[in-house]
């Protein structure tokens, strides 16, 4: 039995296309993506704090990324997740740009997981370096979990505060 070449071609087209699909749909189970929010002062129960939260107005059900100022450590990055605690989360790989570190995070609260920037200026450098985009992998987590989240706006917004924040002494 002999085919065409456009018959081949339709039936490679399809097959690659059907193959594509299930690709990308198993890449988007797989890595959760915040839909687009530049950096902005927050409010409610984040006031004081500049970040990107899931929706544009936080409540204590979604996850924000954000810089606030700790009277005791100076700047630092908060991930506040109602979710963190349930996942175990206590390591996290960061992927910004060039970037790239896996970095314990200290527990403050069941629903928040913060990192100390003085100890960190790397992470610091790559929020405030003008990408777009960041990509945190859970590590040490009770489940596999991904989420990008974007960095618009992180610049001005972290330089802004740290102006006002004390260093840690």
């Amino acid at each position: 039995m002999r085919f065409s070449r456009p018959a081949v071609a339709g039936v490679v087209g399809v097959a690659a296309f059907v193959f594509g699909a299930c690709l990308a749909a198993s890449l988007a189970l797989a890595q959760e993506v915040e839909p687009p929010a530049p950096w902005v002062k927050l409010t409610g129960s984040h006031a004081g704090a500049v970040g990107t939260c899931s929706i544009d107005e936080p409540t204590d059900n979604e996850a924000c990324y954000m810089v606030r100022c700790d009277a005791k450590n100076g700047l630092i990055f908060e991930i506040g997740d109602a979710a963190v605690g349930e996942m175990g989360l206590r390591s996290a790989r960061f992927e910004i740009g060039r970037y790239k570190e896996t970095i314990r995070l200290d527990g403050n609260s069941p629903d928040r997981r913060m990192i100390v920037l003085s100890k960190h200026p790397k992470l610091l450098a790559a929020l405030t370096s003008g990408a777009d985009f960041a990509t945190m992998y859970a590590v040490e987590a009770d489940v596999k979990y991904s989420t990008g989240y974007e960095l618009t706006g992180a610049r001005d917004q972290i330089s802004r505060m740290a102006r006002g924040c004390p260093t840690k002494p």
